[in-house]
């Protein structure tokens, strides 16, 4: 009799725990996820979205769009059991028979596998299907560009377009609006560029629909200095101190220091100067011609070719990327134009330096200074003072270390300095 009642018991506890489980992942109540990609108001080249189920697994999947009163079936699919996820794609070009371009109401409607029959769940999203590109026209005429140097280009569209720009080479400027649906684009020609360089302006409206519309540039072949610099023991003496006390990881003979720092952090510069050319105002906060240091003369000049030598050897190979102008030690540096200081203080191979964003990617850099005195997120105005030349980082004596700067790139600032340059290729760009 005990024997009975205890298997009594146990059958009991098997009824019990297979009820349980019947109940909790037969018949399971929890109903499958649906979500839209990307949450975005419009819709272009396709409609995505993914469902989801991990309990009994997703069973059937309806996509309507209901517009004008009327529903369109989309897709009706079925997934056999174990189907914990699905994406799916449903491509509007062409549109589907019975949807238009305007306003539509998508609806998903999806079950599981669950032994209640299936739990249903619906999705409804209110969007905007637009599937016409924007019409797009680049104003103005021929654009004459020399090699190292930029330019500007203004153009037209027919909607707003929040992401839109000027792709030359494998390098994307941004655009920035001045007016309802009008735009401007600086953009920079790399000193190496090959001469049937074909740049394009491109724009993408809300709902992911592109545009591209090329324009003629001209562009100036020009010849760049070469200069062979002789790296001394006492120049590296003199030098290494500067760099061992800020990365005490810096190790080696002065001349494998010399080489790190000529290298590598010079790459890291400039990365970090592209990270911060990121920062920059939707509209353009200077005008007229840029400034040049006072009473200077120039020892360097943009895109020199140099290569160094030490004992005899050839060391190293660099590209220079700006002008150096000497005056008397510590003169008094003016902001070139006006802007917004973005930066102010140590950067490796430049030394103390400024950086002042000029709106729509527009920069100056004054480099190797022995002070400064202006400060982050500052408002300056043409001529303000921003500190004194100097000789920290990479420099051999006294100077400023002057550079324009592109989103990023590094463009000749002779043009900068010319009023001429500046009316023909900026100002009668945004009048056209």
């Amino acid at each position: 009799m005990k024997k009975m009642l205890i298997a009594l018991i146990v059958l009991v506890v098997i009824l019990a725990g297979a009820g349980t489980w019947l109940a909790l992942v037969k018949f399971e109540g929890e109903k499958p996820t649906i979500q839209i990609t990307p949450e975005a108001l419009y819709l272009g080249q396709k409609l995505s979205f993914k469902v989801e189920d991990k309990k009994s697994g997703v069973a059937e999947v309806r996509v309507e769009a209901v517009q004008g009163g009327k529903s369109t079936t989309l897709l009706t699919e079925g997934f056999p059991k174990k189907t914990p996820f699905i994406e799916k794609n449903i491509s509007l070009r062409p549109l589907p028979q019975g949807v238009k371009d305007g306003e539509i109401r998508i609806k998903i409607t999806a079950r599981d596998h669950s032994w209640r029959g299936g739990n249903p769940v619906t999705l409804e999203r209110d969007v905007i299907i637009d599937t016409r590109p924007p019409q797009l026209t680049v104003q103005g005429g021929l654009h004459y560009i020399n090699q190292g140097g930029a330019g500007l280009v203004a153009y037209q569209t027919s909607e707003e377009i929040p992401k839109n720009g000027v792709q030359v080479g494998e390098v994307f400027f941004p655009g920035y609006a001045i007016e309802k649906d009008r735009y401007l684009a600086y953009f920079a020609v790399l000193p190496n560029a090959p001469s049937d360089l074909s740049p394009a302006v491109m724009a993408e409206d809300q709902a992911g629909n592109r545009a591209k519309a090329g324009f003629r540039l001209i562009l100036k072949r020009k010849a760049f200095k070469k200069d062979k610099i002789q790296v001394t023991d006492s120049f590296l003496k003199n030098i290494i101190p500067y760099f061992t006390e800020r990365d005490p990881n810096l190790r080696g003979t002065p001349l494998e220091i010399f080489l790190a720092v000529n290298q590598k952090q010079r790459e890291a510069d400039h990365q970090k100067i592209k990270e911060l050319c990121q920062n920059t105002a939707a509209q353009p906060l200077w005008s007229g011609s840029f400034l040049r240091l006072p009473n200077s003369k120039p020892m360097a000049s943009f895109a020199e070719e140099r290569t160094y030598w030490h004992n005899g050897k050839e060391i190293d190979r660099q590209i220079h990327l700006g002008v150096d102008l000497a005056s008397l030690a510590q003169s008094p540096i003016p902001a070139a134009n006006s802007g917004r200081v973005i930066f102010a203080g140590e950067l490796g191979i430049y030394g103390k330096t400024v950086l002042i964003d000029h709106g729509c990617g527009l920069f100056s850099m004054y480099s190797h200074l022995s002070r400064i005195e202006t400060e982050e997120k500052k408002e300056v105005k043409r001529g303000d003072i921003l500190g004194r030349t100097g000789t920290t980082g990479l420099a051999g004596g006294d100077h400023l270390h002057f550079s324009m700067l592109v989103n990023g790139i590094f463009v000749n600032p002779i043009e900068w300095w010319d009023e001429h340059w500046i009316k023909d290729n900026i100002e009668k760009k945004l009048k056209s």
